[in-house]
């Protein structure tokens, strides 16, 4: 799988431009290649590289929407659930959560079970067959699955099953992949500065290969632009009044954690806003397992940076304050990256939008050939991005979905499992990335084609000979001077 020069992305007009390569513009970009649209993928920086890298690595089923009486959503969420699980079964692991329970109103067991058994009804023949309904358990057995994290007052506990990603980089790359093997043309490190319009409509955009400082312009029938965050400043320009419909932002904090791994997830109650009746008042925060480390989120705060380290110790201290027992561990590392969220100075904070954005400028009095994609749950990306896709077609003559991004699986890029202290296993795993995978850049290779960075064995002594040695490695294969190659070896991230 190579990257795209600029000259393929220019050569000829297309149908579909689409811009940013997370997991929205990842699925977007799948699904009109599966159409036979001739579609482009750019990214300024790495696929997955950004709020979509950033995530708990939790697949919904939608349990919680029942809190929410949004049945609709609900459903959604439990059938998108059981397609990732269908379609990369090595890379989503269904995973048991835990919660805890208090009173007997609406935060109680009796409330739970009442959510659980509606959601078993209306979710039947969507979940697929790795997936319950969920219940209740006991006071008794709720203490003992929570152990030292049980609170005092709990009067049982909410129990289910949803879906986690084993590595989230690798799926990225199944679908990477899935849109390259059906004709998708794609380039990270490739920035679309800005959007061209011609009268009523946006017919593309002018392109900066950030690798060779080169420029050109891609022309589109329609363009998606699924940049997150930045989808507003790039659209901006080319409609005629200040964007509507878009929402703010704010900063979205997970922890990797050395705290030894459970067999489940163990939520604990915090003292910030709820945005679910399950909570007592607070947040529900998530110790979840992965690769026996602790992964423990989501923390939500104001701000227009992606990273800030401050956000990482206000979370310790309200990790801290909710559950005293709770030894986090050491942090490992730190995703951060921004969310759609409603932006407000009170003492809760911000709260991540429930929903996501798609526009269709054209009917929102903006010009022709534009629509916007942000979401705000990776399980849905599939079908917000067949949803985006169906605009873009009607757009251009083309129709509706045939059901092939549902339908079709995604190709399994395997595990990038090797042993860093083998000489030969490096070597081998930083060729494939170079040559196979897309990666451009020493970072590329370190945080998205491994996960070397973010389980903590790039830290320390140990882990800055790690990177001197893939340092070493990588130029030889990409004939870096000494030059490039300090450059590389500065740019790469090593600690939260």
């Amino acid at each position: 799988m190579k990257r795209a020069t600029l000259s393929d992305l220019t050569a000829e007009p297309v149908d579909v431009l689409v811009i940013g390569g997370g997991i929205y513009g990842l699925m977007a970009a799948r699904d009109a290649a599966l159409r036979g649209l001739a579609t482009v993928l750019v990214d300024r920086g790495d696929f997955g590289g950004e709020a979509s890298h950033n995530s708990l690595k939790i697949m919904h089923g939608g349990i919680r929407y029942v809190q929410h009486l949004d049945i609709g959503r609900m459903r959604a969420s439990a059938r998108e659930r059981a397609f990732w699980q269908r379609a990369a079964p090595g890379l989503i692991r269904p995973l048991d959560f835990v919660i805890p329970l208090f009173g007997h109103g609406v935060k109680g067991p009796e409330a739970f079970a009442a959510a659980a058994a509606i959601y078993r009804v209306a979710s039947t023949g969507l979940r697929g067959p790795d997936y319950g309904g969920g219940g209740v358990i006991g006071q008794k057995a709720a203490r003992m699955r929570l152990g030292d994290l049980a609170p005092d007052g709990l009067t049982g506990g909410g129990v289910w099953r949803d879906g986690q990603i084993i590595d989230a980089n690798r799926l990225h790359l199944a679908c990477l992949r899935a849109g390259v093997d059906a004709g998708l043309r794609a380039a990270n490190h490739m920035d679309a500065v800005a959007l061209i319009r011609m009268g009523d409509a946006v017919t593309g955009a002018r392109l900066r290969d950030r690798l060779t400082g080169q420029d050109g312009e891609v022309h589109a029938r329609v363009t998606l632009c699924c940049a997150g965050a930045a989808t507003s400043g790039l659209t901006a320009p080319v409609l005629p009044n200040a964007p509507r419909g878009f929402p703010g932002f704010a900063r979205a904090t997970n922890i990797v954690t050395d705290r030894p791994a459970d067999t489940q997830a163990i939520g604990i109650v915090s003292r910030s806003r709820s945005d679910a009746v399950v909570a007592r008042g607070g947040r529900m925060y998530f110790l979840t397992p992965w690769q026996g480390r602790t992964i423990i989120g989501t923390h939500e705060a104001g701000g227009t940076d992606p990273r800030d380290p401050a956000d990482i110790a206000a979370f310790l201290a309200e990790i801290a304050a909710a559950s005293p027992a709770l030894v986090p561990g050491n942090v490992l590392w730190a995703y951060q990256g921004l969310i759609p969220a409603d932006v407000d100075d009170g003492p809760g904070g911000p709260r991540r939008q429930t929903r996501g954005t798609l526009i269709d400028h054209s009917q929102a009095g903006g010009p022709k050939g534009l629509i916007s994609v942000m979401g705000v749950k990776y399980t849905t990306a599939r079908l917000i991005a067949e949803r985006a896709v169906d605009c873009a077609a009607s757009q251009i003559g083309r129709g509706r979905a045939d059901g092939r991004s549902f339908a079709e699986d995604l190709p399994d890029p395997g595990l990038a499992v090797f042993d860093p202290a083998d000489e030969h296993g490096l070597a081998d795993r930083v060729r494939t990335a170079f040559d196979d995978e897309m990666a451009q850049t020493l970072s590329d290779v370190l945080l998205r084609r491994t996960t070397l960075a973010e389980t903590g064995q790039l830290a320390g002594s140990e882990g800055r000979n790690l990177l001197e040695r893939t340092a070493d490695i990588a130029a030889r294969i990409r004939g870096w001077d000494a030059e490039r190659r300090a450059v590389e070896v500065a740019a790469v991230r090593v600690s939260p």
